[in-house]
């Protein structure tokens, strides 16, 4: 079964709201446009594109005339189409929003100048697949431009609350994540650090000219808490667990590992069900900070003449 089977919230508008917004530095993504000559670009799919958070972003940098696409999975994505069309219209940009499985694009060949997607590749089941339809789709030529992480560092990232914590917590929290991940992408959910493996699948499936950059954008947290990116950023913990969905909780990902890391699983949740509130009351007393890193990908290549 494939994940387009399966109802799920749409991801990054449930999850992320807000704070999605401040994933970019505009610094870098200048930089990435001049790098790939976007502006030799006219014609963008932006494949999974949800609310089309990452099309909007790319839009400035495109050649005009220019045409965007927009294609997901999700009927629900359908209900920000007047907002989309509104948006890119302003921009003088032609706009189509269409619904479709990344395995199977409703597109024809050889049609787009650039195939992008934001944080797809670690949710689909099968990404290999996903990245042939985006080649089949591209002009000879184009390129293609995925962006998508390795989550599993974050359970090394060290704050003024953790630092001191000893190893067999520390490697508590990083097995948990490791399950974590594993249990998903068991279930086909999609792997949430597949973004160390996409330059080598890019490789295998014809590209050339692969080039692979980190994002230079880090969220640090620090008293007193006031900026727009931190406010977003705590109003985003307070949302829980970013990965987990209507069909499947952490429950499900551990089970899915058998009934020993199921167990695992139950233990860690009861001796560690204090940390939210001791990170809180940290934040309270102005006494929290990190410096807020995270491990993106930024992964271009070419399709051959």
């Amino acid at each position: 079964m494939r994940t387009k089977n399966i109802k799920r919230k749409g991801h990054s508008e449930d999850f992320f709201g807000e704070y999605r917004d401040f994933w970019w530095n505009e610094g870098f993504l200048k930089l990435l446009a001049k790098r790939l000559q976007l502006h030799n670009h006219f014609n963008l799919l932006d494949v999974g594109c949800g609310q089309c958070h990452w099309s909007r972003i790319l839009v400035d940098y495109l050649g005009a005339p220019a045409k965007v696409s927009g294609v997901d999975n999700d009927r629900k994505w359908s209900k920000g189409e007047d907002e989309l069309n509104q948006y890119f219209k302003s921009k003088g940009v032609d706009f189509e929003l269409k619904k479709g499985d990344a395995h199977e694009l409703p597109y024809e060949d050889e049609t787009f100048d650039i195939v992008t997607c934001q944080t797809l590749l670690i949710h689909v089941q099968d990404p290999k697949t996903v990245i042939d339809e985006m080649k089949r789709v591209l002009k000879p030529g184009g390129t293609i431009l995925c962006v998508e992480p390795n989550n599993l560092v974050q359970s090394l990232t060290q704050s003024s609350v953790s630092m001191n914590d000893p190893i067999d917590e520390v490697l508590d929290h990083v097995k948990y994540a490791l399950l974590f991940e594993k249990g998903k992408k068991k279930l086909g959910l999609g792997d949430n650090s597949l973004g160390d493996l996409v330059p080598g699948f890019l490789v295998q499936a014809g590209f050339n000219q692969v080039e692979v950059r980190l994002s230079d954008k880090a969220i640090a947290m620090y008293p007193p808490y006031t900026t727009d990116e931190q406010i977003a950023t705590m109003r985003q913990w307070q949302n829980g667990n970013t990965w987990s969905n209507e069909e499947f909780s952490d429950y499900d990902y551990f089970r899915a590992m058998g009934q020993e890391n199921l167990d695992f699983f139950e233990q860690y949740r009861r001796k560690y069900a204090h940390l939210g509130e001791r990170m809180l009351r940290n934040i309270d007393a102005n006494k929290y900070h990190s410096a807020g890193g995270a491990m993106m990908y930024v992964i271009s290549a070419n399709k051959p003449l």
